[in-house]
Formats: structure tokens, sequence, C-alpha cells
């Protein structure tokens, strides 16, 4: 029996064992998924503040290298 990534068994194509409990887990999650695209609210996602972050940390390090070396 295959399984998928969350190792949760996968019935082979074409038995018809689980498919009902599959395509409510697809609704669910594309449910899901549309209500955070619709809300723009992505947790953990990174925005302008957290890239200008990143790039002047990276600019720091660059620099502090840069005068370690000399």
């Amino acid at each position: 029996m295959a399984t998928q990534t969350s190792d949760r068994p996968v019935s082979p194509p074409g038995t018809g064992a689980g498919d009902a409990e599959r395509d409510q887990d697809l609704e669910r999650r594309i449910r899901v998924y549309e209500e955070l695209e619709a809300s723009g609210n992505w947790p953990g996602a990174l925005g302008a503040t957290d890239y200008t972050a990143i790039a002047l940390l990276t600019i720091g390090l660059l620099i502090t290298f840069f005068v370690w070396g000399y």
C-alpha cells in the first residue's frame, strides 16, 4: 500500500476505499487556503519590514567582514 508524505495509508486507484474521506479532506484543505487567501493574512509570511531588516543585516555583516579583513 502506498503512503502520502503524511504517512497516512492511501488506497490504490480504482478501489473506491476511502474516496469519500479523501474528498472531504481535500475540500477542507481547499477551503482553508481560500480563506487564508481572502483574508490576506498568511501566518509566518515575511513583510517589507522583514526584508528590509534582512538586507540591512546582510550589508552590515559584509561591511564588518570587509573591515575585519583589513
